[in-house]
């Protein structure tokens, strides 16, 4: 073919070329656009209907556990008139055993309802800190005494904040010290006042834990004990993050494990679901 008839030719043919390519392109990124509409519209889908079960399975259970509570009580008061007039020492064995699961099921579903139930709006007063953890010890001392653990509190502090709810969240956090700690080992409840509020420390001569089991304390029915419920850390946590403060674990194998709390010197509370649904 004589020029110039060749390259108007050529040149022809490659803008023939390069409009249905970019034709085809444009097919291709508007089928994707679509098909990944369709994916996020189904993930969104199936996201909310997992939410919708989840919600209804966590009313369903939250009435299940308030339902059983009552003929627990009962069981557990007839086991306990029962132990009173047993006769011989296996029948007695077999009874406490009865009765020592009985209160284990009671405070599993104790966790739940605490867990499940929206957090109470605080209500903040002075709390001298020394005092409110002494108490703590003292309402814990027959199980550490049980336990060969022994307690020991130390420091002051002064802050605004709810104090039975920070009662609820130490009780919470020195028990579990005591069940992580062996016979002969020692819990410390240490307090300090910060510049900005106060600090305080459980401490345990436990066996500690590693990296992997660390990373997961406070997520809610994760638990290193048989007979625990993993609810304990995730409702103290939510306690001292609706004060606006935090609660942070660290811990080293053979080292022992201390959980870190703080709270701000004036109460601000954060939204009632922002710390449950966190976990952590």
């Amino acid at each position: 073919i004589a020029e110039p008839t060749f390259s108007i030719t050529l040149v022809g043919t490659l803008l023939l070329g390069v409009g249905i390519h970019c034709d085809y392109l444009v097919m291709v990124m508007a089928s994707g656009s679509e098909v990944v509409r369709q994916l996020i519209a189904a993930r969104d889908a199936r996201a909310n209907d997992a939410l919708a079960r989840a919600a209804d399975m966590e009313r369903m259970s939250s009435h299940l556990s308030h339902e059983l509570k009552n003929p627990l009580g009962a069981i557990k008061a007839l086991v306990q008139l029962s132990l009173r007039g047993a006769h011989g020492p296996e029948l007695r064995e077999r009874l406490e055993v009865v009765s020592g699961e009985v209160e284990r099921m009671q405070s599993i579903l104790q966790g739940y309802l605490s867990f499940s139930r929206p957090l109470d709006t605080l209500r903040p007063e002075r709390v001298e800190l020394g005092p409110l953890a002494e108490e703590v010890l003292s309402i814990l001392f027959g199980r550490a005494d049980h336990a060969g653990v022994a307690l020991h509190c130390s420091g002051r502090a002064a802050v605004s904040a709810d104090p039975r709810r920070l009662k609820e969240a130490l009780i919470n956090l020195v028990a579990n010290a005591i069940e992580a700690t062996p016979a002969g080992g020692r819990v410390e409840l240490a307090i300090a006042q910060t510049s900005d509020g106060a600090r305080l420390e459980v401490c345990d001569t436990g066996k500690g834990m590693p990296p992997e089991v660390l990373g997961r304390i406070g997520t809610a029915f994760f638990t290193t004990r048989a007979e625990g419920t993993g609810l304990g850390v995730s409702l103290a946590r939510s306690v001292f993050v609706q004060h606006g403060g935090s609660l942070i674990y660290t811990s080293e194998p053979g080292k022992g494990t201390v959980a870190t709390a703080t709270l701000p010197m004036s109460c601000k509370e954060a939204p009632p679901d922002g710390p449950r649904a966190a976990g952590r």
